[in-house]
């Protein structure tokens, strides 16, 4: 019995990979996600396959796949009854709101500064 960790799938983003060890440990088999170095803006400094690889032990890999396709049949099974009432009166939860009061006063903070620096380099350039 072999205890090589094998790449199963390489899925683009570290959530991904997380959710999908998450299915896999679910159902009984160690699964580990190993994380690319990135920059804070999600660009990978290491040469290689993009995404991030979710491994399993190589005796569990058939298993793993099986698990993975079930998953993927069962989870885009979506309950319609209960949208059925959703839109009838014309009210949504979803309605747009407005710009919050904090939020209009901060971009009215940064317009002025931006304003002001652009006055002071006219200003500047004139003397």
């Amino acid at each position: 019995m072999s205890k090589d960790l094998v790449t199963l799938v390489t899925p683009p983003t570290e959530f991904e990979a997380n959710i999908l060890a998450i299915v896999l440990r679910d159902n009984g088999i160690d699964a580990f996600v190993f994380a690319t170095p990135t920059v804070g803006i999600g660009i990978g400094l290491s040469a290689g396959r993009q995404g991030v690889p979710l491994q399993v032990q190589s005796d569990d890999v058939e298993l793993a796949r099986e698990i993975l396709l079930e998953n993927k049949r069962h989870s885009i099974d979506i309950d319609w009854d209960e949208f059925e009432s959703f839109g009838k009166d014309n009210t949504s939860p979803y309605a747009e709101k407005g710009m919050p009061v904090l939020a209009m006063i901060a971009f009215f903070c940064v317009l002025i500064a931006l304003l002001s620096g652009a006055l002071v380099a006219i200003l500047q350039l004139l003397n």
